[in-house]
């Protein structure tokens, strides 16, 4: 018992040990969305951030109807980064601090520069140390002025003290407009495609209003020339033929849609290819919990088989009292008998003889039951007449 709790012990001292502390979490944080108070507060303290020297471009449209789509293109560059050269990227309505995503301010996140809808994203840098990304946003309800912010947070190379660098653009103003009677555009509850499994050519579905005609172009990412997709549907209800993709590819699409006078072109979007997804069944399951459980239980005995306390080799070899209990149940040779009668009542003979046992494995001999012992038969005496 006690050394099972000493290799207990052992093993939640060795996983302290092997944990390291730091200010700044080096393998970034995952997409989501996230407050300004994540890329500040977590970081506010001056010992512990230090201002970046990265350039940051902000391009996007100054006006933009209510309930469209609009996009907001950051290029970033110049930034001394760490090894692992990830960077941190936030799309704000402020840097209050608190409450300051693009939802707080009424914009819908269509999809973000990794293909989901978070307003922070986690990036992996190129060598050359510049990247462009982009968010396309669904514009507030309510007209007037509204600003985006973009912020950024990293490591660098030489960073002793682990801190983390950190850069805020101004406000960048893009007006929000009443939107014209009839005009077309996408439905605010639609929601993109993030991705489509490899070989799969289900058509896209598109929800839209006031739209007589929907077209949609694709190209592989990367290229600059496009296609045209099938488009079938009426009553604002539309499906695009795609062709399927393989391997490690991303699909990038863009919808027009159209309504006499108007035209409405949208930003671009994209869908990555991943592999099949993984076909279980709850027989499988239940096997593969089995199987846990066995793994466990045979680590428990053999645990057990290794701590349990070994008993000496003389306290486990019981040879001696076999063979003595083997030599007590054989009968006594002829020649070590003494020659005397069996105490014996002449009243009590018959019965004395009736309790005798005759034994066919040992000839000449009877056993007696009671007294548990071997008896010469006098009426067929062992080795005969002799």
């Amino acid at each position: 018992m006690m050394k099972s709790r000493i290799l207990v012990l052992t093993i939640i001292i060795g996983f302290l040990l092997t944990s390291t502390s730091s200010m700044a979490n080096p393998g970034g944080e995952v997409d989501s969305n996230r407050d300004f108070t994540c890329g500040g507060s977590c970081h506010g303290d001056p010992s512990l951030s230090a201002p970046s020297d990265a350039v940051i471009e902000v391009r996007t449209a100054n006006t933009a109807y209510a309930g469209t789509m609009a996009e907001v293109e950051v290029s970033i560059s110049g930034m001394d980064l760490s090894k692992n050269r990830l960077l941190g990227v936030f799309l704000l309505g402020s840097i209050n601090g608190n409450s300051d995503t693009p939802s707080d301010y009424d914009w819908s996140i269509i999809q973000d520069p990794n293909g989901g809808s978070s307003n922070y994203v986690l990036i992996s840098v190129p060598e050359s140390g510049e990247i462009t990304i982009n968010w396309v946003l669904l514009a507030p309800s309510e007209v007037g002025s509204q600003p985006i912010y973009i912020s950024i947070h990293h490591g660098s190379d030489s960073n002793p003290d682990n801190r983390a660098f950190l850069g805020t653009t101004e406000g960048y103003s893009i007006q929000i407009e009443s939107i014209p009677d009839d005009y077309p555009t996408i439905t605010e509850n639609w929601v993109a495609l993030e991705e489509r499994v490899a070989g799969d050519d289900s058509p896209l579905q598109f929800s839209t209003v006031n739209t007589d005609v929907l077209s949609v172009e694709w190209r592989l990412a990367g290229e600059i020339e496009s296609h045209t997709a099938e488009v079938v549907g009426a009553d604002n209800e539309w499906q695009a033929q795609i062709p399927a993709s393989l391997g490690d590819t991303r699909i990038e699409y863009r919808i027009t849609a159209s309504q006499g006078e108007f035209n409405n072109q949208m930003p671009w979007l994209s869908m990555d290819t991943v592999p099949p997804y993984f076909d279980g069944n709850l027989f499988g399951a239940r096997l593969q919990s089995i199987s846990s459980a066995l793994i466990i239980i045979g680590f428990v005995l053999t645990m057990h088989m290794i701590l349990a306390p070994r008993q000496k080799k003389d306290e486990l070899d019981q040879t001696l009292e076999v063979e003595t209990s083997e030599e007590v149940s054989e009968p006594i040779p002829i020649e070590e008998i003494p020659d005397i009668e069996p105490e014996v009542e002449n009243d009590d003979t018959e019965e004395y003889n009736s309790r005798l046992i005759h034994s066919e494995d040992n000839p000449g001999w009877l056993w007696d039951p009671v007294e548990s012992e071997w008896v010469a038969d006098s009426n067929n005496p062992p080795g005969g007449d002799s």
